[in-house]
């Protein structure tokens, strides 16, 4: 299904929806070819790989999309920019003074949600835990510092699959490789 292309300031939110979940649910791009960082491109690889395998559902990944939009479209307050701590244990932050918080929330990419998404999914059938999320975060080394909380949920998630032997790495790179093809900077 391809969308014609939408003029974002004139969209309305249920078009500007439309056009991510046509991208991230396996249709072709809507609009001008943007480019993919490698966070994206991962959480695409495997929500491809994982609605081809049938771990996933399409139809149920565009619903569970939708409904978070709509949360977080109606909650400013979910989101919050994180801090990042220069400690050497990644879950040990107690008596570190956490900064400022911007009340006013944030904006949350489409890739964002679906890796989200991608989560509830996965541990809905048994197959990832919220622990075993917490530990393949944690697992990142450095990265954790360096990485925004989706880009460690992207990678820790990714781990996971990889250790289960659900995905393999050589299958997600490969994907990627196809998705950045689509999508030259």
């Amino acid at each position: 299904m391809t969308l014609p292309p939408i003029d974002p300031e004139k969209a309305l939110p249920w078009q500007k929806l439309a056009a991510a979940l046509t991208d991230l649910v396996g249709g072709e791009p809507v609009g001008a070819s943007r480019d993919l960082d490698q966070h994206e491109a991962r959480v695409q690889a495997m929500a491809d790989l994982l609605t081809g395998a049938g771990v996933i559902d399409k139809a149920e990944v565009a619903a569970r999309m939708e409904a978070l939009a709509q949360k977080l479209a109606g909650d400013k307050d979910w989101v919050h920019p994180k801090a990042r701590y220069t400690n050497a244990g990644p879950n040990d932050i107690g008596g570190l003074p956490g900064g400022p918080v911007d009340p006013s929330g944030g904006h949350v990419e489409p890739w964002e949600m679906l890796v989200t998404v991608i989560g509830m999914c996965l541990r809905e059938r048994g197959i990832n835990r919220i622990d075993e999320g917490r530990r393949a975060s944690e697992e990142l080394g450095d990265d954790y510092h360096r990485l925004g909380y989706f880009q460690r949920m992207a990678q820790g998630g990714a781990n996971l699959l990889y250790e289960k032997g659900i995905l393999t790495r050589e299958e997600v790179e490969r994907r990627i490789a196809e998705l950045k093809a689509r999508h030259p900077k």
